[in-house]
């Protein structure tokens, strides 16, 4: 029984050991260089809605072979950004290759804070299995609540060694003097966190802003 409790207890440190070394890397902004790649297997999550639409403006004006392959990733009651994305695609004229994988919404308009617990429980596996099929370099979000479990399972795999996916949080342009909820939450996890308003750096130092980017 000393046993089992002393290997467990060394297991927890050496997880928050290795939590702590991630978390140092983020706010350091020692970040992988991605000029060094010749292409990069890029994550795109979309939101819904206008989330989505902002989203896919910047994905348009990316370099579509040198961020490839696309993997997108959409809830499952989501068949809107599933049709936008594709427009997008279409537009890339078959630069580059994608992929779209669905997993659940972590939750639902009007679901109950209980039940929720569940519903992100499931969302943050799919998205889990969802990473570790994929192991993508980058990783863009710009919210809601879809990106939380994908952005928080690659500083889970990062922490335990697996790969180390950077992730990029865009604040949508709405967000003009406070964050998201979802942003709240990735500030400290996001290796670049940026905003679209200058006035949100000054209570957000680690925040950049460049701008209109949508």
């Amino acid at each position: 029984m000393l046993v089992l409790i002393a290997a467990a207890l060394l297991v927890a440190v050496v997880l928050v050991a290795r939590l702590v070394y991630v978390l140092r890397d983020i706010h350091q902004g020692k970040s992988l260089v991605l000029s060094q790649h010749k292409t990069v297997k890029t994550l795109v999550v979309l939101g819904s809605g206008g989330h989505t639409v902002e989203m896919l403006k910047m994905v348009a004006a990316l370099d579509p072979l040198k961020y490839s392959p696309r993997i997108y990733v959409v809830a499952d009651t989501d068949e809107i950004s599933h049709k936008k994305l594709l427009e997008v695609e279409k537009d890339f004229k078959g630069e580059g290759n994608f992929v779209v994988e669905v997993i659940p919404r972590t939750r639902e308009v009007g679901q109950s804070w209980i039940t929720s617990a569940f519903t992100t429980l499931r969302a943050l596996i799919s998205s889990l299995l969802v990473l570790v099929q994929h192991r993508p370099v980058l990783i863009l979000s710009n919210g809601p609540g879809t990106c939380v479990p994908l952005c928080g399972g690659a500083v889970i795999l990062r922490v335990l060694g697996m790969f180390p996916s950077r992730v990029v949080f865009v604040e949508s342009l709405c967000r003009v003097r406070s964050l998201s909820l979802s942003g709240q939450l990735l500030y400290p996890l996001s290796d670049h966190f940026l905003v679209q308003w200058p006035q949100l750096t000054e209570s957000h130092p680690r925040a950049r802003c460049l701008g209109r980017l949508v």
